[in-house]
């Protein structure tokens, strides 16, 4: 669990300085946390052998990333620094506060204006009402669960109250439609992620959630939508919501369903790990099944 956190962190330090996170940076990164390297010729032979498209520049282009994030110690450069406590207890840099407006000062109250769009989404859609709020309660109650820091734990929080906005953009006539769906009509319904993270990105306060919101509906073995992004490649909080969002969509009724009892939604997560969803953070919530959801966990399963 250590290094999976550690692998997080970093993870987010790279994307938080523009960093993309390809399929052979991950693996890169998996072979400097796991492996005993004494050199980057070492971390590319046991790189390559796991993916022969990677090659020497690669390497130490992924060592000069973790060096600017501070993940690698110079002195001992493949030693990994970056970890939970350290991450807490070292003090960010100032910055521009935007919960103040620049030209009359007043204090802008963002979780106000957030809840404000949630409901309009849950006016137009009346089977998902309340919807938005039960996954952000619950994706909260996980951030803390994983220890994340406060700054994440918020972002994540604020992201899952708005991971459905795109579908402000879905007709009426497809979103409240009691039967099964047309393909077309479900090719619709796939394109509210991307609507809600365009929506996200006019907002310059917003637009570090619009690649959370993007992804919410990727799944872990690449087959989810809209960009079949794949394990590590999803963000985090796209992984968290995932499994949220699930658990509150199986138990709660539907235009074209009842809803499911907590029983078949447990077992169904468990069957999807590392599937559908993230195995580490599905194994979390499943052992810590009451606190996430306020149903007590299946005796069958204790």
């Amino acid at each position: 669990m250590r290094t999976e956190m550690q692998k997080e962190i970093i993870i987010q330090k790279l994307r938080d300085i523009g960093c993309r996170i390809t399929k052979q940076r991950l693996i890169l990164l998996d072979v400097i946390l796991q492996e005993n390297c004494d050199c980057c010729k070492e971390i590319y032979y046991k790189a390559a052998a796991i993916d022969s498209g990677i090659g020497a520049a690669t390497v130490y282009r992924m060592i000069n990333l973790l060096e600017e994030i501070g993940a690698i110690d110079r002195k001992n450069m493949y030693r990994i620094d970056c970890c939970e406590h350290c991450v807490e207890t070292v003090e960010e840099e100032p910055h521009k506060d935007d919960s103040i407006c620049e030209f009359c000062g007043a204090e802008i109250d963002y979780h106000e204006i957030i809840e404000c769009i949630a409901c309009a989404l849950d006016a137009k859609d009346s089977y998902t009402a309340g919807h938005s709020q039960r996954v952000s309660d619950m994706a909260l109650r996980v951030c803390k669960l994983l220890g994340l820091r406060a700054s994440d734990t918020e972002k994540i929080h604020i992201a899952a109250h708005l991971h459905d906005i795109g579908k402000i953009g879905v007709p009426d006539a497809i979103l409240n439609k009691a039967g099964k769906l047309t393909n077309e009509e479900f090719e619709s319904i796939k394109k509210h992620p991307q609507i809600g993270a365009e929506i996200l990105g006019k907002s310059k306060k917003l637009s570090e959630l619009s690649d959370i919101v993007l992804m919410h509906h990727e799944r872990f073995d690449g087959k989810g939508y809209p960009t079949g992004a794949a394990g590590a490649e999803i963000p985090l909080g796209a992984r968290i919501i995932a499994i949220c969002d699930s658990i509150d969509a199986m138990t709660s009724n539907r235009c074209y369903r009842k809803a499911h009892d907590f029983i078949y939604c447990y077992h169904e997560i468990e069957r999807n790990l590392g599937k559908m969803y993230d195995p580490v953070i599905g194994r979390h919530v499943l052992d810590h099944w009451e606190m996430v959801t306020g149903v007590k966990r299946p005796v069958s399963c204790a």
